[in-house]
């Protein structure tokens, strides 16, 4: 069985990311390529104990809707010191716990995934927290299915400001962690200030040709493992 393929967007809040990835999915399902659209962003599973624990001790307000919430924002540093590895065991099983559903398996069942937000999202919210560390991304990063490409939705945070419940500081950081990000994970960056018909038209001739190089690579392999 023919093993399917991943296309992700990651991005602030508000840049695009959901409006384009079901638009690329109406494209290719459109143009005879089966897919389906996966919201990948990170649910606790196990961790909703730690969240609860830390949340009776106070260290944490309210809960973000849509939005990551720190379970330590308000601990003491050396608490936070103190259970910053927990945390990040217990998320690193949830997020496993989660791929392994929806979208390890249907890989390999040979489904092709539209990815809105993947660990990348959590990866950035945990540097902006000081909450990451090295091994905790590297880890992450080999042990999850890799896209076949990856959009960064670059956009400008006044314009998100005006949308999203945060403040400017914040989406700022944000922003700069994610373009830190896209030298290390090779993202394929779009600005989302430019008109959104051009941004959507790169995606799917970038998609394309992800799509074309990964096939041709596939039957390279298949003929040299068959000679």
């Amino acid at each position: 069985m023919k093993k399917g393929f991943m296309i992700c967007f990651t991005g602030v809040d508000g840049s695009g990311k959901t409006t384009h990835a079901r638009a690329l999915l109406k494209f290719l399902k459109h143009n005879g390529c089966s897919c389906v659209y996966v919201w990948g962003a990170f649910r606790p599973i196990l961790s909703y104990t730690f969240f609860a624990f830390t949340r009776l001790f106070g260290y944490w307000k309210i809960m973000r809707k849509n939005a990551f919430t720190n379970p330590l924002e308000y601990a003491p540093e050396r608490v936070k010191k103190n259970f910053a590895s927990l945390m990040r065991l217990l998320f690193f099983i949830d997020f496993q716990i989660k791929t392994s559903l929806k979208i390890r398996l249907p890989l390999l069942l040979g489904k092709n995934i539209i990815c809105d937000r993947y660990f990348y999202d959590l990866l950035m919210e945990l540097e902006l927290n000081n909450l990451s560390s090295k091994n905790f991304v590297y880890l992450v990063s080999i042990t999850l299915p890799q896209p076949l490409i990856t959009f960064l939705m670059d956009a400008n945070e006044t314009a998100i400001n005006k949308r999203r419940n945060f403040s400017l500081k914040e989406l700022q950081s944000k922003r700069k962690i994610f373009l830190r990000m896209s030298k290390s994970f090779n993202f394929a960056v779009i600005n989302s200030r430019l008109d959104y018909s051009y941004n959507q038209k790169r995606i799917q001739e970038s998609t394309f040709a992800h799509i074309h190089q990964s096939t041709n690579l596939i039957k390279v392999v298949r003929k040299k493992e068959s000679t």
